[in-house]
């Protein structure tokens, strides 16, 4: 299964791979800030491996108060963050209120949430009704929307 890891189609692919064996092996074990960071670090690990570089990783921007983003993605022209959560439930609305502060000091900024949770359709559905400002999409990182969005993160 790790020699699946390596050679890997599409980073949608990795992250369904990789978070299932971590799910199936040690999860049972661990609490959900552990799932979380584990989480996070594959998302880390397909930017570094589609070289999404550089990317800062638990970032603060200057002048957007109380809020510490998962991933900050270099872009000469705006700030692009990312925020991942494995579940929603509420914890988008977390996302929402720190991607409104950085369009209040960044007005072009995009703030991406990323998940696993299938509650992502509807949180989508609020970003298009405009019960949700802040965020700019919310991406399913083991569908293949994620792999258009590393693909656009790319260029």
């Amino acid at each position: 299964m790790l020699d699946d890891l390596n050679r890997y189609h599409t980073p949608s692919g990795f992250v369904n791979c990789a978070y299932s064996l971590y799910a199936g092996s040690y999860s049972n074990h661990n609490s959900a800030s552990t799932n979380g960071k584990v989480f996070e670090f594959l998302v880390a690990e397909i930017l570094l491996r589609e070289q999404v570089i550089p990317f800062y990783f638990q970032a603060r921007l200057n002048h957007v108060p109380n809020a510490e983003f998962d991933f900050v993605c270099f872009d000469p022209t705006r700030p692009v963050v990312l925020s991942c959560k494995v579940s929603l439930r509420e914890r988008y609305k977390q996302a929402d209120l720190e991607g409104m502060a950085l369009k209040q000091v960044y007005r072009l900024a995009e703030s991406h949430l990323i998940t696993l949770s299938k509650e992502a359709t509807g949180v989508k559905k609020k970003i298009k009704n405009g019960d949700v400002v802040g965020l700019t999409s919310c991406i399913r990182a083991d569908q293949a929307e994620f792999d258009d969005f590393v693909e656009r993160l790319v260029k």
